[in-house]
């Protein structure tokens, strides 16, 4: 390919994605925009009135009711607003980009799947649950501010892991630790929701890093990052579940699930039929492979990154299963924030994995591929459309219970 030719596509490469992005970007401010004007009948219905009233007297506890706070004392504060989360939609596409463009070589595959995984949602199925959201989990939400802005930094956050983890019992030095530190404290201060899913699911994982004889002093120097997180957890428990507020944690086997369905055995599945589907196809290659990287104990897991996007997956299920609140935020279901983070995640991994295997021949027998690539790329595709359905409806005010 002549140098022409690579200047030219990469010509085209620039203008689709900042078309693309454009135009999502202006749609988003818009539909933000009309969320914080709280309007009656339900129409642009969302919880961002809310936090900006929270934030605006003084109970606001992330980052993200700074922001609000700040940008409330300019002209045209909702404007502001409005353009403040568009940008967080779109910061998280890009960080989305970045990480899986060192996974797969081809920049429009790489854009094709960051953009994919700000849409996708549950398989919907109207005869198992009659909202497309309300019941089903997905990563893809538009009505809930400190989400928005939580997902970039989460996603930042969960992606510097991924590639600190692969190299750290070689070398890992204090800017890695502060950055990764930092990072981690800022997502969580914007909303707790992420650490708890991921602290555990990273804990389990130094346990095994141990075992493949990762120097203690590195395992530990690496533990050591979430210590300004906890106190930042401590101070927003403060503030959440202080004597005073009558809220608290208790644990009630599958309230908060059975609060928005009555079949979450079938909900449940469907909002990850996806990842499951390729898991059923990478399930025996990922195990041989982890049990043979066990076996030598080399110190490093062949693949790490989607047993970890599974680990998570299940410490935020689990969670979101056995845990609820108390008082009166009893029927929010807050857990299940961190849930839906990881079901992003495990998209965004899933995808990757997708790609692999039909691009490195995973499975040697070509029909078994083909009839791979046509299943689980027809059920990414209905994933993805119920995403942007949704998004089409919310952007024309339709409630996010529809």
């Amino acid at each position: 390919m002549s140098s022409e030719t690579k200047k030219k596509g990469s010509f085209a490469f620039v203008a689709v994605e900042t078309v693309v992005l454009g135009v999502y970007a202006i749609l988003c401010e818009y539909m933000y925009y009309m969320q914080t004007l709280k309007l009656e009948a339900g129409l642009y219905e969302s919880d961002l009135p809310y936090h900006i009233e929270m934030a605006l007297d003084g109970w606001g506890y992330s980052l993200t009711a700074i922001v609000y706070r700040l940008l409330s004392m300019l002209p045209a504060s909702n404007h502001l607003i409005a353009i403040f989360l568009s940008l967080c939609t779109i910061a998280a596409i890009l960080v989305t980009q970045k990480w899986v463009s060192l996974c797969v070589q081809n920049k429009w595959i790489s854009f094709g799947i960051a953009l994919s995984s700000g849409f996708v949602m549950a398989f919907f199925i109207r005869a198992v649950q009659y909202s497309r959201y309300f019941g089903y989990q997905c990563g893809s939400i538009w009505h809930n501010s400190t989400y928005i802005v939580m997902k970039v930094f989460a996603a930042a956050t969960f992606f510097l892991y991924c590639l600190i983890a692969k190299r750290y019992g070689k070398k890992f030095t204090w800017k890695d630790w502060g950055f990764f530190a930092v990072l981690l404290a800022v997502t969580t201060a914007t909303k707790t929701s992420f650490v708890l899913a991921f602290a555990p699911a990273a804990l389990l994982m130094l346990g095994l890093d141990l075992y493949l004889k990762i120097p203690v002093k590195k395992v530990l120097l690496v533990a050591t990052t979430v210590v300004p997180t906890i106190a930042i957890v401590l101070l927003q428990q403060t503030v959440l579940f202080g004597d005073d507020t009558g809220n608290g944690i208790t644990i009630d086997f599958a309230y908060s699930v059975y609060l928005t369905t009555g079949r979450p055995y079938l909900t449940m599945p469907l909002s990850v039929l996806f990842p499951l589907v390729v898991l059923g196809f990478n399930a025996w290659p990922v195990l041989k492979k982890t049990f043979a990287d066990l076996k030598e104990r080399k110190g490093e897991l062949t693949h790490r990154d989607y047993i970890f996007s599974w680990l998570m997956w299940f410490v935020g299920f689990a969670e979101y299963v056995l845990l609820r609140e108390t008082g009166n935020r009893a029927k929010d279901g807050n857990f299940s924030w961190g849930y839906d983070f990881c079901i992003f995640i495990l998209f965004v991994v899933s995808m990757v994995y997708f790609v692999k295997n039909l691009k490195d021949e995973t499975f040697a027998n070509k029909k078994v591929r083909i009839v791979y690539g046509v299943f689980a790329g027809a059920i990414l595709l209905y994933h993805f459309v119920c995403g942007v359905y949704f998004f089409a409806m919310i952007l024309q005010g339709y409630t996010y219970f529809l």
